[in-house]
């Protein structure tokens, strides 16, 4: 039933066989981090330069899950704003050579005439 909606979404939603993989393997880390976080009751003991501060491990796993999901969607936005940002430039650069060569066009259009 899973791989028939799997399949479905492949081919109806048309995402690639790329995006459809990398969803799929970052669904079975997170699973994995969430199974480990259940297993894992034991108490850790965190040392800060100023305090010390008792977690279980399954809180710890969390935390250090989280910041590293944080710290990739930081680094992804600011990937995709750069790109973004590069993308609009060299459109309006395009833009701006259209109209150049559609100038052209109709001089050489008059000249011919």
């Amino acid at each position: 039933m899973i791989y028939n909606t799997l399949i479905y979404s492949y081919i109806c939603v048309g995402i690639s066989m790329k995006r459809f993989l990398t969803i799929l393997i970052t669904g079975l880390f997170f699973i994995a981090a969430v199974i480990l976080g259940l297993k894992n009751q034991q108490l850790v003991t965190l040392d800060f330069l100023i305090a010390q501060n008792e977690l279980r491990l399954s809180t710890l796993l969390a935390i250090i899950f989280g910041m590293g999901f944080l710290g990739a969607a930081l680094c992804f936005s600011y990937f995709l704003i750069a790109l973004k940002i590069t993308n609009a430039r060299l459109r309006k650069i395009n833009n701006k050579q259209h109209k150049i060569i559609d100038d052209l066009r109709i001089k050489t259009e008059k000249i011919n005439s």
